[in-house]
């Protein structure tokens, strides 16, 4: 069977569905020898990525997501590969494909997460685009051969909002990077790391603990602003932080690359009079940020809407306790494995992270051990094993 990989968003710069195909790819040269595949491929990785399996070929496919390239040539570069099967690992399938493809939802957070506030655009602007983005998501998903999504969460969504068997929405959950599981002494070369190691990724980033961390974006959705709120709680009101016997600031490191939020979200902490409490650290890279896990007090993520929450697992890989929003899929995807408050209460969110960053050590053991095995339930060679299930199905 021949099978096209839209891989244009290849690369950990491409944020989630960038990892997500770096993964997929990687898995699936390793356990398929059978079908052949055609990776289409900008410019950048077109030149570097290298294939051991035969069976994989690179196609050069450099067009811009979103734009009339993507919808009048990368149709005819899919035409001319006369493919049994493409897969897309995002909504923008062209509109003049009518051959069968897989697509991958990632979420329906554009869906739910709506309105002004969500976009620096002009209104009019905002709706017309949005009103496109649901026509477009309500023509690719009934178009689909099958649909994967990484969660029950969101298959449930998917089979309800456009009325689908559900037999065609496929649960895929994703997997954790290996920089995230080794041993808490070791650096991703396997190597021990000092003390001084440690210390030098901290000084870098101007980190003082004690701290906490969140890692992701600043879209309205991710909720990090009533984050912010309960940290202050924390520091201003009775919740004094207590540290070997002397009362400290707790520190909120977030770990996010700029984007049209970033500005908006740093004014809003200078009004609110935490400068000094939030440490906005920009872009980490694995490595750096599994030293940087393995020195805080606990993982925190308050979002209303999430895809999957891999933030999260890898932070429980790392060995770091994880508080997390009560919200979307994040109690699937965690279990039992993390400290659960609801998102919209600042109080509830504050005691949570209180208490397992300082108050309750038997807890915060049991949630760190329970975290290493929830883990274990996720990796990409089984989400890459249950995609090429799909594959063959056709």
């Amino acid at each position: 069977m021949k099978i096209v990989i839209d891989a244009r968003m290849y690369g950990l710069e491409n944020a989630g569905i960038g990892r997500y195909l770096v993964n997929l790819i990687d898995q699936i040269e390793k356990i398929d020898k059978k079908n052949d595949y055609f990776i289409l491929l900008k410019k950048k990785y077109f030149k570097s990525l290298r294939f051991d399996n035969k069976k994989f070929k690179k196609i050069l496919a450099h067009y811009p997501h979103y734009s009339f390239k993507e919808q009048i040539f990368l149709p005819i570069t899919l035409f001319k590969l006369k493919p049994d099967l493409v897969h897309f690992p995002h909504f923008n399938v062209p509109i003049f494909w009518f051959g069968k493809y897989v697509v991958t939802i990632h979420d329906l957070i554009k869906h739910q997460s709506r309105g002004v506030a969500t976009t620096t655009r002009f209104s009019l602007f905002y709706w017309l685009k949005y009103m496109v983005y649901l026509a477009v998501v309500w023509l690719v998903v009934k178009r689909a051969f099958k649909i994967l999504t990484p969660s029950h969460f969101w298959q449930e969504e998917l089979v309800k909002r456009y009325n689908l068997p559900k037999n065609k929405v496929i649960v895929t959950y994703e997997g954790i990077d290996k920089n995230f599981q080794l041993p808490a002494s070791r650096d991703s070369f396997g190597m021990p790391i000092s003390n001084f190691q440690f210390q030098k990724v901290l000084d870098k980033y101007h980190i003082k603990k004690p701290f906490v961390i969140y890692t992701g974006s600043l879209y309205p959705h991710k909720n990090v602003e009533r984050l912010v709120e309960a940290v202050k709680i924390i520091n201003r009101d009775d919740y004094h932080t207590t540290v070997h016997g002397s009362s400290k600031v707790l520190s909120l490191v977030i770990v996010c690359s700029r984007n049209v939020f970033y500005e908006r979200f740093k004014k809003k902490i200078r009004e609110m009079g935490v400068e000094k409490e939030v440490n906005l650290v920009g872009f980490v890279p694995d490595e750096e940020l599994v030293v940087i896990y393995r020195q805080a007090e606990a993982f925190v993520f308050p979002s209303l809407l999430e895809g999957f929450g891999l933030p999260g697992l890898e932070a429980m890989a790392v060995g770091l306790p994880v508080v997390a929003s009560n919200f979307s899929c994040l109690p699937e995807i965690y279990g039992d494995a993390a400290r659960y408050f609801h998102p919209l209460d600042v109080n509830d969110m504050a005691e949570k992270i209180k208490e397992i960053c300082f108050n309750d050590l038997k807890h915060r053991n049991k949630i760190i051990k329970k975290g290493f095995e929830q883990v274990k339930k996720y990796s990409w060679q089984k989400m890459a094993k249950e995609t090429l299930r799909v594959y063959n199905v056709l």
